[in-house]
């Protein structure tokens, strides 16, 4: 007892007090550090914690065998600019022969929102889009392309104690582009450089009807020298040469636009080669789009057994699921999105089990596969599956690549708060193997999951992506920033041929050298080959041009209202016929304004408009030549009260759109259309247009679509059903609600053939809607004169506000002539509300968004809102009558 209270001990108790209390602070402080760190910075920080440098590098590497220059352009430009014309379909070529398969093509990728990669075979054609390019009154974008050139690019830049050679077709352009210590072989220099063009488009873009449901790219080219046998020899006699510690293969995909008999012969030709290179020298293939099965089914065969290491995305491992009879093969193609986990996993574990090495059985031929390990990559997540024990390094490896994806996809190197630009995008709990039961949950300080399934190693872990996207390139390209493309504009509109007879600008002269475009992984400024202030002087010129050439001679079409904060403007929408029933009404009629709106109704229409919206019934409500009238008024009556309750509304009423009928509630509201007059016009219009609806009974199907269904076919067929049993062969696209949602009309007979055959279209029948007939469809056609002619002499007024087209799905222009037109034709044409809606969305300010508010029955332009954007959606209100 003397000892423990002896003054020595009590010195010593002093002493780890001492000690105790800054550790515990220490801890605490750690603790609440990690408890309100931003998910993106504590994702990056337990990459960083993973991530670990090899303790031996690649000294020496050799890449080949593709390079060209990439063209990046502006896609819905380019195909504005081409003016195509009599394109009978929009579909897919494995091939393109001409312009119109170009435009066919880009167009059926551009619905999908998915990226793609065609060839060229038409060298007339391929000139035009050069000289596109060329032309001086667009800036476009120039930088190294082909995936073993980037891959060269980046490994010299980031590794500079490793000598990286390349083999493949340099021209003088991408001579100048290079870094300057990756080593060329002069063996393969050409005179002209090959030119990939790239055709972006960003999520909400409009061609015509289409409207893109994904920022995404298309490429096409002409190449002659990547695929060539020289190219192939000489890769092989450098890597003999060389002796290198790491071999990088590329651009084996150009193969598949030659001949069948000459693409098999260079497939043979590099099977025969991968053989002859020593089993302990690594071999990684980098893979790239393929659209043709046979040429896609010898690589699986062919090559994929024989290189060490392969990368992919989910278009590439979906493709060889399909050709090789693998699981979850009807995913290609894949759509706008991200694929399930676990099919990704499934088919993962098919391929390495399939085509990897198997040291088990020395009397199968897996035995002399030398396939180990794939990395697999999409925008959300990224997965490295191993088998054996030949690599390491696996999760750093897997940590690193996503890391610097995320950074990728916003041109970002070292600058600081860069978590801000950056999002993660995966659920709370995801499921990544359906055979294991394997769950993963997302904890952003250990972002990482691993597991095994037999031999096979699974590392996964979700990736960054760049909040606001205004480039797509692929993965393994330079992104550019976004302050420089989204002011991007174009000059002209003439047609292609006065394109053809300017003077071009010369390659070379305007050629840069490598410290004009240094990698994006070393030096935080653009990668643009065009001095940085040259084209923000540029870009600000080009405005002014633009405003002066595009708007002479006539008014221009969108009003400017900067001066009113984003989030003080209003953007009102008016619902359309199907958002009636009954007592609508009701809760306006309390207001003067809204009362006298019913009574002068009353007077035009001839009946008490209001007692048939209070007491129904329903039925007759329901009838279009009541229905139309009833939700024009109602929306309009709640229209007033709404000022009435908000001061300053019509100030701060920036645009007005309205669905089909409520088109003209739109034109009241902004004061284009006087009340009497537009109620008189939809009377005549909702008369005409049920008059029509008795030729041929009809009606309307809500359909949902995918990347993989085949609406048009369905409809075609179902018009062939019909005209066989001797009725109007009618069935066509009404309606575009929002992506992948779509109103079809058509006569019963056709909608009967769509709904029971829409499991062989790949399409889903949602719901029938209760309408009396096939609105907006070519049934409708002798209403368009009617309303034409009733359009005569009406007085169209300037607009207070913009106000958009049903027909067209833009905004209406100022001419008075354009607004008749554009209600009359919405008649018989499909209501464009998708396209109006992105156009409504892109209103937005660094994501402040205006105050959308739906006036009138109902909340059904609410619900298409919110599948559009749910960021959007948060601004969203409605005000019911």
């Amino acid at each position: 007892m003397a000892l423990i209270n002896s003054p020595y001990n009590y010195l010593l108790y002093y002493a780890f007090i001492c000690a105790a209390i800054p550790w515990f602070y220490s801890y605490y402080n750690d603790q609440h550090r990690l408890a309100t760190m931003g998910v993106e910075t504590a994702i990056t920080k337990a990459w960083d914690r993973i991530i670990s440098i090899p303790t031996i590098n690649f000294q020496k590497i050799v890449v080949g065998i593709n390079c060209n220059v990439d063209v990046i352009m502006q896609g819905v430009n380019v195909m504005n600019k081409i003016n195509v014309t009599g394109i009978e379909r929009i579909e897919d070529h494995e091939e393109l022969s001409s312009l119109s398969d170009l435009y066919s093509t880009f167009l059926h990728f551009f619905s999908k929102g998915a990226p793609a990669e065609r060839f060229m075979a038409n060298e007339d054609a391929f000139k035009i889009l050069t000289k596109l390019a060329e032309s001086k009154d667009e800036k476009v974008h120039h930088s190294i392309g082909g995936n073993a050139a980037i891959m060269a690019q980046k490994m010299a830049a980031s590794f500079p104690t490793t000598t990286v050679t390349l083999v493949g077709p340099i021209g003088p352009r991408s001579h100048a582009l290079l870094h300057p210590s990756v080593v060329r072989n002069n063996s393969t220099r050409i005179v002209q450089d090959e030119l990939h063009m790239i055709y972006e488009y960003k999520q909400g873009e409009i061609i015509g009807e289409f409207v893109a449901p994904a920022s995404s790219r298309f490429i096409t080219s002409h190449d002659q020298f990547s695929g060539s046998s020289i190219v192939i020899e000489m890769f092989f006699k450098v890597i003999a040469q060389v002796k290198p510690d790491l071999v990088v293969l590329s651009g084996i995909h150009l193969l598949q636009f030659q001949s069948k008999e000459m693409r098999l012969e260079k497939l043979r030709l590099l099977k025969r080669s991968l053989l002859q290179v020593n089993p302990l020298l690594p071999i990684h293939l980098q893979m790239a789009s393929m659209s043709d099965p046979t040429f896609a089914n010898e690589v699986l065969y062919r090559i994929i057994p024989y290189v060490d290491s392969i990368a992919l995305n989910e278009q590439e491992l979906t493709f060889l699921s399909k050709i090789g009879n693998g699981p979850y093969n009807e995913q290609y193609p894949v759509r706008s999105g991200a694929l399930h986990v676990h099919k990704v996993v499934e088919m993962l574990y098919w391929l390495l089990s399939t085509f990897g090495h198997n040291r088990a059985s020395p009397d199968s031929p897996n035995y002399n596969y030398r396939l180990q390990r794939i990395h697999f990559h999409c925008l959300t997540y990224h997965i490295v599956v191993s088998k054996g024990t030949d690599w390491s390094n696996l999760a750093a490896g897997l940590a690193a690549g996503a890391k610097i994806a995320g950074k990728q996809s916003c041109n970002l190197q070292h600058s600081r708060g860069e978590s801000d630009l950056l999002e993660i995008r995966t659920s709370s709990r995801t499921l990544l193997d359906k055979h294991q039961d394997k769950v993963y949950e997302f904890d952003p300080h250990n972002p990482i999951a691993s597991w095994m399934r037999n031999e096979i190693v699974f590392i996964y872990t979700p990736v960054l992506m760049m909040q606001r996207w205004s480039r797509i390139l692929p993965s393994t390209s330079n992104f550019q920033q976004a302050r420089f493309l989204r002011k991007r504009i174009t000059v002209t509109d003439q047609p292609v041929i006065k394109k053809l007879k300017e003077p071009g600008a010369d390659y070379l002269k305007d050629a840069t050298t490598y410290s004009d475009v240094q990698s994006a992984l070393l030096d935080p400024h653009s990668s643009l080959p065009y001095p940085p202030e040259q084209l923000e002087n540029y870009l600000d010129n080009a405005q002014k041009v633009v405003k002066k050439s595009k708007y002479k001679g006539r008014k221009a079409s969108a009003l400017n209202f900067d001066h009113i904060p984003i989030e003080e403007q209003v953007v009102a929408l008016f619902p359309g016929q199907g958002s009636q029933h009954v007592k609508m009404g009701g809760k306006v009629i309390d207001c003067p304004k809204s009362k006298e709106l019913f009574d002068k109704s009353s007077e035009i229409l001839g009946y008490d408009l209001f007692k048939i919206c209070m007491e129904g019934p329903k039925t007759k409500l329901d009838q279009t030549i009541y229905c139309q009238p009833a939700i024009f008024v109602a929306s309009l009556a709640a229209f007033e009260k709404l000022k009435t309750e908000r001061e300053g509304l019509e100030d701060k009423l920036t645009d007005t759109a309205g669905f089909s009928v409520g088109e003209y509630a739109a034109m009241v509201a902004a004061g284009v259309l006087s009340f009497e007059d537009a109620l008189k016009i939809v009377k005549i219009r909702a008369e005409a247009m049920h008059e029509c609806n008795q030729r041929v009974a009809s009606g309307m199907v809500t359909v949902k679509v995918n990347a993989n269904s085949k609406l048009d076919e369905a409809m075609g067929e179902a018009r062939e059903v019909s005209d066989e049993a001797n009725e109007l062969p009618l069935c066509e696209v009404a309606n575009y609600l929002f992506c992948g949602l779509k109103v079809v009309g058509g006569s019963n007979k056709a909608l009967a053939h769509l709904e029971s055959n829409a499991q062989r279209f790949n399409i889903q029948i949602v719901k029938k809607l209760e309408v009396s007939g096939a609105f907006h469809t070519r049934l409708m056609e002798p209403a368009v004169d009617i309303v034409k002619e009733a359009l005569k002499g009406v007085k169209m007024n300037p607009s207070s506000c913009n106000v958009y087209s049903n027909y067209t799905g833009k905004i209406y222009g100022r001419k008075g002539s354009e607004i008749k037109r554009g209600l009359y034709m919405q008649i018989a044409a499909p209501v464009k509300w998708e396209q109006i809606q992105q156009l409504l969305y892109r209103k937005h300010k660094e994501y402040n968004f205006p105050q959308y508010i739906e006036i009138g029955p109902g909340r059904q332009l609410g619900a298409m809102l919110v599948n559009v954007s749910k960021k959007a959606f948060k601004n969203y209100s409605s005000y019911p009558c």
